[in-house]
């Protein structure tokens, strides 16, 4: 892939042969466009596509807001990009066993400089539901009070996760979370994060853990 500066070709997209151009937040980019394939993928390459498939179904419910909150934008390295690769990185593959294992400690759904959740519990004490408690670590900064509470939750077999923006403060340090019947009897994974209430900073998620929910 490279990199065009100044050229002949500026504003314009499409290909010639196998040369494509495109225009990529500004930046005229040239690469060559791969040659069809005529044989079966291997089995391999079909792992790698479907660790691909699983985790666009994961970002699908957040992807609006890590294309937002998740680090910032380098070069061509869109936040949405990078949040991705955090994923990629997260579900391991096992090409001995052909197998994908998401590492949901590893996942993160937010990346920032907000000060970063320390999550403190992760029950169901009532059917239906589960409870998340974290430390109120806003050291009596009012600004850090009042951070808002991002939630992801995931249920283990289900293609995608669900997110919730704002559903408390910090300083509230408990919420209880209702789940969808179908997710009953299920294990469910948690991530937390906070974004501040001018909705300028967001803190690292954090993985919360995972609870049988009855």
């Amino acid at each position: 892939m490279g990199k065009l500066n100044d050229s002949l070709l500026s504003g314009s997209s499409g290909r010639t042969g196998r040369l494509v151009v495109a225009n990529v937040a500004g930046t005229e980019i040239l690469r060559v466009r791969p040659r069809k394939k005529t044989s079966a993928p291997s089995s391999k390459q079909l792992l790698i596509q479907d660790r691909m498939r699983q985790c666009y179904d994961f970002i699908l419910p957040y992807k609006g807001f890590a294309s937002l909150y998740f680090g910032t934008k380098v070069g061509l390295r869109s936040c949405y990009n990078q949040a991705i690769t955090n994923l990629l990185n997260a579900y391991k593959l096992d090409f001995t066993l052909l197998t994908i294992t998401p590492e949901y400690t590893e996942i993160e759904f937010a990346r920032g400089n907000l000060l970063a959740p320390i999550p403190t519990g992760l029950t169901s004490p009532a059917a239906g539901s589960f409870e998340v408690e974290w430390y109120n670590n806003a050291a009596g900064d009012p600004d850090r009070e009042t951070d808002q509470l991002q939630l992801l939750y995931m249920a283990e077999g289900q293609k995608s996760p669900v997110f919730i923006e704002n559903m408390g403060e910090r300083v509230d340090t408990t919420l209880t979370v209702t789940v969808p019947p179908n997710l009953q009897g299920k294990m469910v994974h948690v991530w937390i994060a906070f974004r501040a209430l001018d909705m300028m900073q967001v803190s690292l998620s954090a993985y919360v853990g995972s609870v049988m929910v009855p």
